[in-house]
């Protein structure tokens, strides 16, 4: 395997900055020495600097310094030969930075509107922001998503409802599978849940998480709270009547059904993590006022694999490599956006909901 050379580590340092970004010779000395694992003087950063610039990979002004578009063009191609050998977190800095310019139009779908969290990741940290200063974060344009890679930004999670709405815009069926549930078994609770909607009349969308689990979304038309309804009684939690609960009841109702046809498989309660290593968590708790979800066509910050959206008849067949950025980029330009929420009336599966509640 070909080994990085302090080269690289100098191009990759750069090429996560934005177009035209240059940055003094200690900043490049102090995160060269780090990820190639010896301290470099000034005498031989100047020298390494020296050569990229004979070979028009980086430029000098004032005595900072920038990669070039050929050093960039370069870097493309070098960093697929030397991959686990660079800064991983940089390494996912880069790839969001080619990735999301493919997909921006449809991220922005789910962005706009509404708060946005954002993590950023710097090496071996990854920090969740919620705000600007006082405020929270919106998100309205490619130029600002732009600017948030630009600051390492690369996972983008909407709150699930709009600003200042009471109600969640979003039906979200997060599926967290323990650390001992086969991915076969992940993918049963999926296809079930899947099944258990379309019964009711509801197609939701389907998307990987970007690391373990997936999520279904379903969106449905214009609708009250349902007459009759109380919050189911949970242990854990005392609970208004309102949009928030009933939406989170109905993820509990959908996974009461799921478990009968995959017993011993599920579960709905987060209260106790670890009795559910064995099983897949339907989550309920992102189901509130400011609670939030990662976007489709998001970056998972841990994994740098692809929040993507899947066909329920791709399932079977998924691995999550087929998330990788550069696949998925490739399959948005032949197919655009495959996320797509048609609102459903779900008056059946609400009068069931609110039956089960009264249990």
């Amino acid at each position: 395997m070909p080994r990085a050379s302090p080269e690289d580590h100098i191009l990759i340092s750069l090429a996560i900055k934005r177009l035209g970004k240059f940055v003094d010779l200690e900043h490049i000395k102090e995160k060269v020495s780090r990820d190639a694992g010896r301290k470099f003087s000034d005498e031989e950063m100047r020298k390494l600097l020296s050569s990229l610039i004979k070979k028009n990979m980086v430029a000098e002004r004032n005595g900072e310094y920038a990669i070039t578009e050929e050093g960039r063009t370069y870097f493309e191609k070098r960093w697929r030969q030397i991959r686990e050998e660079l800064n991983p977190d940089y390494l996912k800095v880069y790839r969001a930075r080619r990735y999301y310019p493919h997909v921006v139009d449809t991220l922005l779908e789910f962005l706009r509107d509404r708060w946005v969290s954002v993590f950023r990741l710097f090496t071996g940290r990854a920090w969740l922001q919620r705000k600007i200063g006082p405020n929270y974060i919106r998100i309205r344009s490619a130029e600002d998503v732009k600017k948030w890679i630009d600051i390492h930004g690369i996972d983008f999670v909407p709150y699930i409802h709009g600003i200042g709405r009471d109600r969640p815009d979003w039906l979200v069926i997060d599926l967290d599978a323990g650390k001992n549930v086969s991915p076969r078994d992940v993918k049963r609770v999926v296809e079930t849940t899947h099944e258990i909607l379309s019964e009711y009349g509801i197609e939701p969308a389907l998307k990987f998480s970007g690391s373990r689990g997936f999520q279904l979304w379903a969106q449905f038309k214009d609708h009250e709270l349902p007459r009759g309804y109380s919050p189911k009684r949970l242990r854990s939690e005392r609970r208004g009547k309102n949009m928030f609960s009933f939406y989170a009841d109905i993820v509990r109702f959908v996974e009461s059904r799921v478990s009968e046809r995959c017993p011993s498989l599920t579960t709905s309660d987060t209260a106790k993590k670890e009795t559910r290593a064995d099983k897949v968590l339907f989550d309920a708790s992102i189901i509130k006022p400011m609670g939030d979800v990662r976007a489709p066509y998001s970056m998972h910050f841990k994994t740098g694999l692809i929040s993507m959206p899947l066909k329920l008849g791709e399932l079977s067949r998924f691995k999550p490599e087929q998330a990788d950025p550069e696949s998925v980029a490739v399959r948005y330009r032949e197919r655009g956006n495959e996320f797509i929420l048609k609102p459903a009336d779900g008056g059946k599966l609400f009068k069931d909901v609110v039956e089960w509640c009264k249990i």
